[in-house]
């Protein structure tokens, strides 16, 4: 994730009841900094596909207020 995107995934996540049990980076002195995270959740497969669908869904959106062509 970008570092913009780390908070909506995070609450994406939280909201479906899945876990975030760490969050850090690899590579350092890249640009844009890329987060990685690592997430606990049991329960009915169709329950934790559509926590992590939640999820993917806050990645690559838009900025707020930006303009598009």
């Amino acid at each position: 994730m970008l570092a913009n995107e780390v908070t909506p995934v995070l609450k994406a996540l939280r909201k479906n009841g899945i876990d975030v049990v760490a969050i850090h980076h690899h590579m350092t002195g890249t640009q844009p900094t890329i987060y990685f995270l690592h997430y606990w959740g049991t329960g009915p497969a169709d329950k934790l596909a559509t926590a992590f669908k939640a999820a993917l869904g806050e990645l690559a959106k838009p900025k707020t207020g930006s303009a598009t062509k």
